[in-house]
């Protein structure tokens, strides 16, 4: 399902919350999506450089790249302690789970958000979703914005964030209305 796709599916859902779409509901979760998302910037890095760590320490080992050693493992090592695997699998999946869900938020935003959308979407983008750390100047370097103009798009854009997360995805996943594009898998 593309960006587009999933924004069409949620409109119905948007519209009947618009009444409850107030501007003391969007700072109520103003804190605690700026929170969730210094966090989430967090987990992307982290986990972007456990992967980078694996990649060299593969290229230095055996002369190849990880996915090589994923399936020469897969096929020739018996040893391997299904239940950390099968743990790691878990929580590979719930990153991405969680991923999910913000970018469909990210998604809502750009769609949703009255005159600023896309503008919203590329300052959280910048923010939150990069493989790289990048500081606030340089993010304002790279939209052309002012600093005033970047800080007040950057708030209002994580209180568009955080009502969506939190109104539509956060509900709409409880629902199972949405289906993840992830197998599920078995405890």
């Amino acid at each position: 399902m593309t960006e587009r796709d999933y924004a069409i599916r949620s409109f119905k859902e948007i519209t009947l919350n618009a009444a409850r779409h107030t501007e003391e509901r969007m700072d109520l979760y103003y804190e605690e999506i700026k929170a969730l998302m210094n966090n989430y910037q967090d987990l992307i890095l982290e986990n972007q450089m456990v992967l980078d760590e694996l990649e060299q320490e593969c290229q230095e080992k055996i002369n190849e790249n990880m996915a090589y050693a994923l399936q020469y493992m897969d096929a020739y090592d018996y040893r391997i302690n299904l239940g950390k695997l099968k743990k790691e699998v878990n929580n590979i999946i719930l990153i991405y789970g969680l991923c999910d869900m913000v970018n469909r938020a990210m998604t809502l935003v750009k769609y949703f958000t009255p005159n600023f959308g896309t503008e919203y979407y590329d300052v959280l983008y910048g923010c939150f979703c990069r493989h790289r750390k990048m500081t606030d100047m340089e993010i304002m370097l790279e939209l052309g914005l002012s600093r005033a103009s970047f800080y007040r798009k950057k708030k209002a854009a994580l209180r568009y964030l955080g009502y969506y997360f939190f109104e539509i995805v956060v509900p709409q996943s409880a629902n199972k209305r949405y289906k993840p594009s992830f197998p599920e898998t078995e405890e």
